[in-house]
């Protein structure tokens, strides 16, 4: 009954005597080590918790189920506490030491540039979440990105305020890569919708005092004041712009929808508008949170496990792809991860948990998958920051 297996096994074995004899090494397949690179303790420690979170949500299930081809998938963790230089270095021993198959993470701008040059470097695939910088993968070859860039951002405010007849803007932003190219992407995103940006103010992000910006977006009198912070300094500016009176509507792109600023800005943020890349309204998103919320613990509304959940689903499609197997089972460790940048250009066009409904990720073309359209809704703080509800944007109209 059981001899074919026996002969099986006696074929494999005078095989592999066979081999060693002739001095051939049998290669052994590669361990699927996934490394995540992000912020836990830092600036932005609210994108890597919940982008980690929502990563584990699509890799423990297929774990539990035996993982790929009997191979369960292996993810290295560490804290890049907004820190490049702790980026670059925890990026680098991913690639050399734990011989990983491929990065995901840099939250912030500032760390995924580190993790970019990393990845080019060693020639290891990265999976690059929510930082906006828009330039993170132009010319890319190893990089692929699940969050929006600013500039997507921008676009989303510039049409939202042309359909109500907003004219005068005001910007006002920190000094970090995130403010500075926010503020220059709103500029561009504007003027071609005939809005006048009224002034535009940048403070140290280190600041404790932003009266004199404040004073100074007051006195030039706009419809609507544009911020980009981070979420610190964002809760000093709004602290600011209500002890001075101001009442016009706030849009903050991204830094209103995090956790910290929330908690800081507390009753000030209230009313706060934020262009959000998970919409509500969809029944998948809805059930998605609702798993989330009821695994890790209460949550407003937040992009960040979305891109971490849509970055491990097409993580698993690339990892179960017959090319990439090939190499992981050849124990070849460059022409794995060279088959993983291939196979994300190829299967690259899906559908996630992010943008409107039936609008879908598209790496196909290009390795920014986010289209500029249709991928934003708007919603609003409330409740003293600790809800986030679809937004009233007819506050926005004169």
């Amino acid at each position: 009954m059981f001899e074919p297996a026996r002969t099986a096994a006696r074929l494999a074995t005078a095989t592999a005597a066979l081999a060693l004899s002739a001095g051939l090494a049998i290669a052994e397949p590669l361990d699927l080590v996934i490394c995540d690179v992000d912020d836990r303790s830092g600036a932005a420690a609210d994108t890597g918790i919940e982008s980690l979170n929502g990563l584990n949500m699509v890799l423990e299930p297929l774990n539990e189920a035996g993982g790929i081809n009997g191979q369960k998938i292996e993810l290295v963790t560490y804290d890049s506490k907004t820190d490049p230089q702790l980026a670059a270095n925890f990026g680098t021993r991913c690639a050399e030491d734990d011989k990983a198959l491929m990065i995901i993470g840099g939250s912030p701008s500032a760390v995924a540039n580190s993790l970019v040059t990393v990845a080019n470097q060693n020639k290891i695939p990265l999976y690059i979440l929510a930082a906006a910088s828009p330039d993170l993968t132009d010319d890319a070859k190893y990089q692929f990105r699940f969050g929006p860039k600013v500039t997507q951002d921008s676009i989303a405010v510039a049409d939202a305020l042309a359909e109500k007849g907003v004219k005068k803007v005001a910007i006002i932003n920190n000094s970090v890569p995130f403010g500075i190219s926010g503020a220059a992407s709103a500029t561009e995103s504007l003027a071609p919708k005939g809005i006048e940006v009224t002034t535009q103010q940048t403070y140290d992000v280190s600041a404790t005092d932003v009266t004199p910006q404040i004073i100074n977006v007051m006195q030039s009198d706009p419809e609507v004041i544009l911020i980009y912070p981070y979420p610190a300094d964002g809760a000093r500016v709004m602290r600011t712009i209500r002890q001075l009176g101001l009442t016009q509507p706030v849009i903050m792109p991204r830094v209103g929808l995090m956790k910290a600023f929330r908690d800081l800005a507390a009753e000030t943020g209230n009313g706060v508008m934020i262009p959000s890349s998970v919409d509500p309204a969809r029944e998948d998103v809805a059930a998605f949170f609702d798993d989330y919320i009821a695994k890790f613990g209460p949550l407003a509304l937040s992009p960040s496990p979305a891109q971490g959940h849509d970055a491990g689903t097409l993580l698993v499609k690339v990892l179960q792809d017959d090319a990439v197997q090939a190499q992981i089972q050849a124990g070849d460790l460059q022409g794995a991860r060279d088959a993983i940048v291939e196979a994300t250009t190829r299967l690259g066009a899906f559908g996630g948990l992010q943008g409107q409904k039936g609008v879908d990720y598209d790496f196909t073309s290009g390795h920014h998958g986010p289209p500029d359209n249709g991928f934003f809704v708007f919603v609003e703080v409330a409740g003293d920051g600790q809800e986030l509800i679809g937004a009233d944007t007819s506050k926005l109209a004169n």
